[in-house]
């Protein structure tokens, strides 16, 4: 068996002067980042079953996009907003066990250095509405661990 990880980093947002980091919504090129995104996503195959999304407001208008597009309800985990690497492994680590596929919409630089960590792969960057799509050999997400992870496939909107 296999675990299926999708590292999602929120699209681009906007820097409207007077709202905070956390209330920052997408701007008019991150609405059609995600929608692009979440297209190209729903024609690869294996799809994420399970999603969740950091609460800043960025991150979950990127994951409701997706969640439309892939017909998946979004569970909201405070955790990821500003999180770093043991924050991130913390959570997929209490994964249930049952999502054998799970998709994680977070932000930079976190997300990125994330992904690094899981497979030990030199990424640089995750752009907006870029997705990581990575894969254990795991019955269990409580073993994921550092190196453990393979990368399957890469995708941004300019890709």
């Amino acid at each position: 068996m296999t675990k299926d990880l999708f590292l999602i980093r929120h699209a681009e947002s906007s820097h409207p002067s007077g709202v905070s980091d956390f209330d920052r919504p997408l701007s008019e090129k991150g609405y059609s980042e995600a929608e692009k995104m979440s297209l190209k996503l729903k024609q690869y195959k294996p799809l994420p079953e399970f999603i969740i999304s950091s609460p800043a407001k960025r991150a979950l208008n990127t994951a409701m996009i997706f969640a439309e597009i892939l017909n998946h309800p979004i569970q909201p985990e405070n955790m990821i907003y500003e999180a770093t690497v043991s924050s991130l492994l913390s959570i997929v680590n209490h994964l249930p066990d049952e999502q054998n596929r799970v998709a994680l919409f977070g932000h930079n630089p976190g997300i990125t250095e994330f992904a690094e960590y899981l497979t030990r792969e030199r990424i640089g960057n995750i752009p907006t509405a870029g997705i990581v799509h990575i894969q254990f050999s795991s019955d269990s997400w409580e073993t994921i661990s550092r190196g453990l992870g393979e990368i399957k496939w890469e995708a941004g909107p300019n890709l």
